[in-house]
């Protein structure tokens, strides 16, 4: 068992959190745990049975009690259980959105006080677990991680020390390896403590069973990656042995993303995500459960696609939801998910025309029209579940009885806000009282085609409007990283396109989250991957010099690792060199092809491109730019619009570089 440090504080839980005790860093850890994915649901119920947290408000599911506890929560007793109300919400883009809108709804409308998780956070890690929309204080931050690292501890070894001395089966099942197959043996041991993921969603639902001044009505939890798998996929729908509880499930748009992991092609995304909607998750998902290849070989012959009414699901008990703008193939999958569940589940495709009847919307960006109707009628639906059940002595009475016109559904949607999602601030210059140099930083987490082009589409929506209301001109910058897991030439390629970018700065994040595989230099993507990009868009018109693109990737140092050159004092042999060497090749590109040169420099302008700075520094380097550019001009109004994207990690490290953060919630827990 691990010592604690003296001081149990905040600093000390995120130290500990960053720590070797719950991250993988080397091979063997990662291989570890990823061995142990599949088997996700088993350990995650093995750990919530070792905090007292039994899912269904009385018994352990498979019939254990937690007498054996130290200390266990009295799940019997209305004080202290886990809160009524579910959310559940995957998908690849707008989880975190949807989930801010359900939030808003809930809490403005019907009077709830809501507990919610999502990831990544963006400058504090508190940012994860929010009472009200508000991240927890540290003090409660401090304290559930604490309490939550202790009691597995202590438990863990309690519970080794019985199984020494019983045969008993159901206790023997406690060391984290399910009983499904003799495969199961083969899995490393479960570790006391869990992995980073794991352990804070752990903690988030430790903290919404024990938050008091206000005691939580209902969850909202993000799934972190997948869904089937997923450490957050533990809860079961409705039936007559879960006292009531109400979980509603819902899809946003799925697209390419974590490709590594989840599968190369939507359909076998769309079944990872999809295993949210599984009902006796337990019995059915396993490190034997054959995966997508059994699910594929089971449904070769896929039904003909069915018509669905788009609010036929709504008051249904068990309805899931799911974004009306995924492709036809995805949601085949996800119907063949819920004909296989056999409980007379019900998929409801949910349109942007949901949001028809709703007076006076005002979104940020026309792309959230669709997170915001998939909110509305997840939340629509648990409302009528939840007024269903209000005998119960943990539900609180809803306002106005539940009774809310559309006038203040528009304004919970209106007044939502999501950290690094369309977000704007608006910067001092280098000079503080320098009134004629208009700094706005627009940031947006998009890291997937899809999300960079509606970006860019939001993007360009504030630049038209510059041209409507002044005459001033507006300097366009980009600041870009991805993660080195990405294919990261279709966005690059989406954004050179656009054509909107006067500099742009290729920036290292403050923080990347761990990762087995090694970062990629130039060099080693194959020549076919690279000259992708340029292939000829409408056939001998935008043919591409092929002996000129080879001449430049060997000019700019990008053939080999040990034709490595330097540029702006700097080996290129960084991730930010990469990325900025594929735009260089879309530079390229664009001279030959679009403007048809026929024989285009390859001396790209190095001051549009800035390489390996961070994100404080290239802001600072920015501010001094226009400054100077404002002197030039004569002391002409300057100013910049600053894009921040490619990555919710680089987004966060611009926000912390200019002193952005969110306030604490209220609250405390309530434990003994």
């Amino acid at each position: 068992m691990s010592t604690p440090p003296a001081a149990a504080d905040f600093d000390s839980a995120v130290a500990a959190l960053y720590s070797q005790l719950h991250q993988s860093t080397t091979p063997a850890a990662l291989n570890a745990a990823a061995a142990r994915r599949a088997n996700t649901i088993h350990d995650m119920h093995t750990y919530l049975h070792r905090l007292g947290l039994e899912l269904n408000n009385t018994a352990h599911d498979d019939g254990r009690s937690n007498h054996h506890l130290a200390n266990p929560t009295q799940q019997s007793s209305c004080n202290h259980t886990l809160p009524p109300l579910i959310i559940h919400i995957t998908g690849t883009k707008g989880k975190g959105s949807t989930l801010s809108y359900c939030e808003s709804l809930l809490r403005n409308t019907y009077g709830l006080t809501t507990g919610m998780f999502t990831s990544p956070h963006l400058v504090c890690i508190r940012e994860r677990i929010r009472i009200n929309g508000i991240p927890v204080s540290k003090k409660v931050f401090a304290e559930v991680y604490w309490t939550v690292r202790r009691m597995l501890e202590r438990n863990c070894h309690v519970m080794l020390q019985q199984q020494q001395h019983s045969n008993d089966a159901t206790a023997a099942d406690d060391d984290g390896n399910s009983s499904q197959g003799s495969d199961q043996e083969l899995l490393p041991p479960l570790p006391t403590l869990p992995g980073y993921f794991r352990m804070l969603t752990l903690m988030a639902l430790y903290t919404f069973a024990h938050h008091d001044g206000p005691k939580v009505d209902a969850i909202l939890l993000e799934v972190g990656m997948g869904g089937r798998y997923d450490a957050t996929n533990v809860f079961e729908p409705h039936n007559d042995n879960n006292n009531g509880r109400i979980l509603v499930r819902g899809i946003t748009l799925i697209d390419y993303d974590h490709t590594r992991v989840l599968g190369s092609t939507l359909e076998q995304i769309a079944w990872e995500k999809g295993g949210i909607f599984v009902s006796n998750k337990r019995g059915k998902i396993h490190g034997n459960d054959g995966g997508y290849d059994k699910f594929l070989n089971s449904h070769e012959e896929q039904q003909e696609e069915e018509e669905y009414e788009e609010e036929e699901g709504i008051g249904y008990n068990n309805t899931l939801f799911v974004n009306g703008s995924n492709t036809p193939q995805v949601a085949n999958v996800l119907r063949t998910i819920v004909r296989e569940e056999k409980d007379s589940s019900l998929l409801q495709l949910v349109q942007d025309s949901y949001l028809d009847s709703i007076p006076e919307l005002n979104f940020h960006a026309t792309h959230q029209r669709g997170n915001a109707a998939l909110a509305l009628a997840v939340c629509q639906h648990a409302i009528l579940q939840y007024q269903k059940q209000q005998q119960h002595c943990y539900y609180r009475t809803l306002s106005n009885n539940g009774d809310v016109t559309k006038e203040q559904i528009a304004a919970a949607l209106n007044n939502t806000f999501w950290p690094g999602r369309c977000h704007t601030l608006t910067l001092p210059s280098s000079n503080n009282d320098n009134q004629e140099v208009s700094l706005k930083l627009r940031c947006d987490g998009a890291h997937t085609p899809i999300s960079i082009n509606a970006c860019i589409n939001w993007f360009q929506s504030i630049l038209t409007s510059y041209s409507e209301t002044t005459s001033d001109s507006v300097r366009k910058v980009l600041i870009f990283n991805c993660g080195h897991e990405r294919n990261p030439i279709p966005l690059l390629h989406s954004l050179h396109q656009s054509g909107l970018f006067d500099r742009v700065y290729f920036s290292r994040a403050d923080f990347e989250r761990p990762s087995a595989m090694p970062k990629q230099l130039l060099e080693e993507w194959r020549k076919e991957e690279i000259l992708t990009i340029v292939e000829p868009m409408s056939g001998e018109e935008c043919a591409v010099n092929y002996e000129v693109m080879c001449n430049t990737l060997k000019e700019l140092g990008m053939t080999t690792s040990s034709d490595a050159t330097e540029c702006d004092g700097m080996t290129k042999s960084t991730w930010q060199h990469t990325l900025a060497s594929i735009w260089k090749i879309l530079d390229l590109y664009h001279s030959q092809v679009v403007e048809k040169k026929s024989h285009p420099s390859t001396n790209v302008d190095s001051k549009k491109v800035v390489v390996g700075l961070k994100v404080v520094d290239a802001i600072e380097d920015i501010k001094k730019q226009q400054e100077a550019q404002r002197e030039v001009n004569g002391g002409k109004k300057a100013s910049v619009e600053i894009l921040v994207t490619g990555s919710l990690y680089l987004v966060g490290s611009a926000l912390e570089a200019v002193g952005w953060e969110e306030g604490e919630s209220e609250g405390r827990l309530s434990i003994h």
